[in-house]
């Protein structure tokens, strides 16, 4: 895959959750009582894609590391030649290189989730105050 696309790969991956998150917290009159009976649903859902985020996160340095290592071993055996070596390699490595995208990748998505569950914690109020509003308007 070359860079263009994996970049957009990588886009299309945070903006198909940001369009999931947005979807799942947009309150609306026809849909208050639904999103009133799911707000702890949305939240789990959105904790385990936060969780799962997070593992990948480590598998894809515990895959990086393996793969340095391995790299590494093959081509110095002195540790001031070692890190040089890590440098090297992860500038012209393909693997460790998407390894890398990946990884930033990921820490977006993450981040992202971090900050959503901020929206989440006023979630409940959110809808409180509109279906108070609605009310007091006779909807």
């Amino acid at each position: 895959m070359d860079k263009e696309k994996l970049v957009l790969a990588e886009n299309d991956e945070l903006n198909k959750i940001i369009d999931e998150f947005n979807s799942d917290v947009q309150v609306t009159v026809q849909n208050i009582r639904e999103k009133a009976l799911m707000v702890s649903t949305i939240r789990s859902k959105w904790l385990a894609r936060y969780m799962k985020e997070k593992e990948n996160l480590e598998r894809i340095s515990a895959l990086k590391a393996k793969i340095l290592k391995e790299k590494v071993a093959n081509g110095a055996s002195q540790s001031i030649l070692n890190l040089k070596s890590k440098d090297i390699i992860e500038q012209s490595d393909d693997k460790i290189q998407r390894l890398n995208k990946l990884y930033k990748m990921t820490q977006s998505i993450i981040e992202y989730l971090e900050r959503g569950f901020n929206i989440l914690d006023g979630f409940g109020f959110q809808i409180k105050t509109v279906h108070e509003i609605l009310k007091s308007q006779g909807v």
